[in-house]
């Protein structure tokens, strides 16, 4: 016989009652942050053609696609992205309007483990995509909302490293054409690996200078008026100045937004989707090895689906998210309950019927039972977490003695009030 106990896949989670309870409030309070903003929920699919991101998307290893072959013999992958299908939606759906779009969506994201790096298959993840605003006030609100979800659900410890992909982009291009060079030394400065970057580029043929300029780069971290100036000192290409620009004017809307003590600018990293083409960000709690949310400007996505409309977006690991928040809040606070037990005898099982019906048109949580032994019903309720238990029997209802949680229902007065 084939045991079943153990059959519970690597990187998934299953989840029962109040600890999907406290998911479940974490995740509606992000939801009302973002359409507190004016954003509006969409829904993409659970799987696409490979192709789409094969053709696409160059962050996500092939390998780390979680695929499979459909009847039709088409290679679909699980949705290993929630930007681009947004992106297309933005695109094929709203291609002739010309009005800002904002949509925010929660999904199941899924990917393929790294070796023994603890990587889960599948976390739910929420975002916002902001489509056709190409200003600085459009990257500073994604950021701002960003913040206060981290804000609206207790967390303060935190910081936001601010980048711009063109700063370090730029300056790779004019110095070095071999692509697979740039995305070495690129991985060397976000490791902040000064000995092994100055090694790796000494093994190249790059002017003196570049190499200085490309080694201050892994030192341009840290408080806004501390990095700016070195790097606008730095900047030796336009596009570098106008990095630089751009990284000013979000930091200032954000400072009218008074969250600018959040903010802390890295011009040495990237983010490996390939699709940024402006200002990027992460997120970093406290005492939290991993980025809670990152995301970026990204002009240039929705011309692969036969339109222009410059976008700016994050996405925030849900599953991070809960540990995060369980460390300041308990579980307790999203506690399942039940607000009435109703038992009866069979020939009292109709109006039993019609009282829980009557109850929970009033908005109550309502169960129904035969009555068998009342003493481990009581027993039953407590474990869970039922308030109140009414007896019905011979055409009357009557409270049973017990105070579940210290909650007391008046019953005939709800009754009356019905």
């Amino acid at each position: 016989m084939v045991q079943l106990k153990n059959l519970l896949p690597d990187g998934v989670e299953t989840l029962y009652g109040d600890e999907y309870a406290f998911k479940d409030e974490i995740l509606n309070n992000v939801k009302e942050t973002f359409r507190s903003f004016g954003y509006r929920q969409v829904l993409t699919p659970t799987f696409e053609y490979l192709d789409l991101y094969k053709e696409m998307f160059g962050g996500i290893n092939l390998k780390q696609m979680l695929k499979f072959i459909s009847p039709q013999g088409d290679i679909m992958v699980l949705r290993p992205d929630a930007t681009i299908p947004v992106a297309r939606m933005a695109a094929k759906n709203f291609k002739d309007r010309e009005e800002y779009l904002k949509f925010f969506y929660t999904a199941p994201i899924f990917r393929q483990m790294e070796t023994q790096k603890g990587d889960e298959r599948e976390f739910l993840q929420a975002g916002i995509e902001y489509f056709a605003n190409s200003q600085p006030e459009c990257d500073a609100e994604v950021i701002a909302i960003g913040i206060k979800t981290l804000l609206d659900n207790g967390i303060r410890n935190f910081r936001i490293d601010l980048g711009q992909v063109d700063y370090l982009g730029s300056l790779l291009e004019e110095v070095e054409p071999d692509e697979q060079v740039r995305k070495r030394i690129i991985e060397l400065i976000e490791s902040k690996n000064q000995g092994e970057l100055k090694y790796y580029l000494d093994q190249r043929s790059i002017d003196l200078q570049y190499k200085e300029l490309i080694l201050n780069i892994v030192t341009m971290y840290g408080k806004p008026e501390e990095v700016l100036p070195l790097a606008r000192k730095c900047a030796i290409t336009e596009r570098m100045r106008i990095a630089i620009d751009n990284c000013e004017q979000v930091y200032q809307i954000l400072d009218d937004y008074g969250y600018n003590k959040y903010i802390i600018f890295d011009l040495g990293f990237t983010n490996p989707l390939n699709y940024y083409t402006g200002i990027i960000f992460k997120g970093y709690v406290d005492n939290f090895g991993r980025a809670i949310l990152q995301g970026g400007r990204y002009d240039q996505l929705t011309q692969n689906f036969g339109t222009y409309k410059p976008a700016c977006g994050f996405g925030i690991n849900i599953n991070y998210f809960v540990d995060i928040v369980s460390m300041t809040k308990s579980k307790d606070s999203a506690t399942c309950y039940t607000d009435y037990l109703i038992l009866f005898e069979q020939a009292d099982r109709k109006q039993a019927f019609l009282l829980a019906q009557q109850l929970r048109t009033k908005g109550f949580i309502v169960e129904t039972d035969r009555l068998t032994d009342i003493d481990k019903q009581i027993g039953k309720a407590k474990q869970r977490n039922i308030r109140d238990i009414l007896k019905v029997e011979m055409n009357e209802i009557s409270v049973v003695s017990v105070i579940l949680n210290g909650v007391v229902n008046d019953i005939e007065g709800i009754l009356k009030n019905g």
